[in-house]
């Protein structure tokens, strides 16, 4: 048998649980964010398209 499209659902997308960064931790990833922002705003005009 078929099943309609009604019967199927979408599988749902759950994140996974947050993790909580040290003071070192979250200075590091704000310095290294200047190296990442260009491929980061590449993806973001990319994705409007």
């Amino acid at each position: 048998m078929a099943r309609r499209l009604k019967d199927l659902k979408e599988p749902k997308i759950e994140r996974p649980p947050r993790l909580k960064l040290s003071a070192k931790e979250s200075l590091k990833r704000t310095k290294e964010f200047d190296k990442r922002k260009e491929q980061f705003i590449a993806t973001v005009r990319k994705g409007k398209n």
